[in-house]
């Protein structure tokens, strides 16, 4: 194995522990995803795929996308259309994203466990 497969190898691992999270339920059970974790306004825990974010909305559902997601100065959220990508708000209000943005999305949770 090359010095470079070694690299790739181990900055992909530091990724997935990177972005896994855990949360408690309503019931005090943790509940963990391979992405970020968030509580929904009744209180189930949804979470993103791996690389992935979660957040709140204005309602308090959960949105999810691929990447790093923020609210822009509307409170809509948009998220990183890449895996793992970023997202930040400018000081105008409007979000870029790496490698292009997309509305977050509730559907684009995964079971968490």
């Amino acid at each position: 194995m090359n010095i470079f497969t070694l690299f790739f190898l181990l900055s992909t691992l530091s990724i997935k522990v990177a972005h896994a999270e855990c949360v408690k339920n309503l019931y005090g059970k943790v509940i963990c995803g391979e992405g970020l974790c968030k509580k929904d306004s009744h209180g189930k825990v949804l979470c993103a795929s791996m690389g992935g974010d979660a957040i709140l909305d204005c309602y308090r559902e959960v949105l999810c996308g691929v990447g790093k997601c923020e609210k822009d100065n509307l409170g809509k959220v948009w998220c990183s259309k890449q895996q793992g990508g970023g997202a930040e708000r400018e000081s105008h209000g409007e979000v870029k994203c790496l490698g292009g943005s997309m509305e977050g999305y509730a559907s684009l949770y995964q079971a968490a466990q």
